[in-house]
């Protein structure tokens, strides 16, 4: 019995013993995933977590916000484009980009975007809430010179970029519905997001080429790049800073075979209520009846011992 008991015991505490080791394991990996392997390039100093530097040890960062560190210039790859990081802002898990294609002023299309035509944030990795203006200009290639047509007033042409029988322009775009037809002559092959809210015309390529320089910003998420590989949406939980997300729940459409189970489900509910109704209006009748017999019953009897009174006052 008791060496029985030894073994028993022994066997235990090695299954405890293995289960904590994988517990810390655990945690160690977890722990390591998160490090904060602190680099900087150039004017962006302590990049850490979730961001990290191509070359860093694999336990450094989320691979999935890696940067490049090229002649001191912090680069940010988001297919296709690249651009450059200006800034990082940890607490509203805000980023500034500039295109690479603009930041030294050369006349050139954008290399990327981060938004479609439509605004929508193409890159799951940067869903996060961003507290600023965001305007686009598209940009349009034309089949003919449309400049002095009244109805293409806001196009401001790219001269750098217009060859014989190619017209480039540049259309500044504040609302989500402004201007979504473009000439007819015209098509849309690229947009340009910018931190800007005035409802103005461009007097010059070189001044939209300024806004393009100063950059945009671009909010990240790890909790919404997660819900978005979940097949889920993201949603705000918290406000305070840094701000919290959640994913929201996932809808999908019923099946015919749920939509049946559904209808059958309804129809027996429906047939239980009615059944309890009738049942609580059998019972209401029965004792309402009940007691109508009760009280003729006792009417009676009243009448009945009032009759032998009567008769003997005649008698006498």
């Amino acid at each position: 019995m008791t060496r029985a008991t030894s073994t028993a015991s022994s066997v235990l505490y090695s299954v405890l013993l293995i289960f904590l080791c994988f517990v810390r394991v655990q945690v160690q990996a977890r722990y390591h995933k998160q490090a904060n392997c602190s680099r900087s390039c150039g004017e962006i100093q302590n990049i850490k977590y979730p961001f990290r530097l191509k070359g860093d040890p694999s336990g450094c960062g989320d691979p999935d916000y890696e940067f490049s560190c090229v002649d001191d210039r912090t680069i940010l790859e988001i297919f296709p484009g690249k651009f450059y990081v200006h800034n990082i802002s940890y607490n509203d898990q805000i980023l500034r980009l500039v295109d690479v294609n603009f930041a030294n002023g050369s006349c050139s299309l954008p290399s990327g975007s981060v938004l479609s035509a439509d605004r929508d944030v193409k890159d799951s990795r940067f869903g996060g809430f961003v507290n600023s203006s965001r305007s686009l200009f598209r940009f349009m290639k034309c089949s003919k010179n449309i400049s002095s047509l009244q109805t293409a007033a806001n196009y401001t042409r790219v001269p750098c970029l217009t060859t014989n029988g190619s017209y480039l322009y540049a259309i500044y775009d504040r609302d989500y519905y402004y201007h979504r037809q473009p000439q007819p002559s015209c098509s849309l092959i690229s947009v340009a997001p910018v931190d800007f809210d005035q409802d103005i015309k461009f007097p010059s390529y070189e001044a939209i080429m300024e806004l393009l320089q100063a950059g945009f910003d671009v909010g990240w998420s790890v909790e919404c790049r997660d819900c978005s590989l979940a097949g889920k949406g993201c949603l705000v939980s918290s406000w305070d800073q840094p701000i919290t997300y959640v994913c929201s729940r996932e809808y999908k459409e019923p099946t015919s075979l749920q939509i049946i189970l559904i209808l059958v489900g309804i129809g027996i509910g429906a047939l239980v209520g009615l059944f309890f109704i009738i049942l609580i209006l059998v019972v209401v009748i029965r004792k309402y009846r009940r007691g109508r017999r009760k009280a003729a019953k006792k009417k009676l009897q009243n009448q009945q011992c009032l009759t032998p009174t009567i008769s003997n006052s005649g008698t006498n």
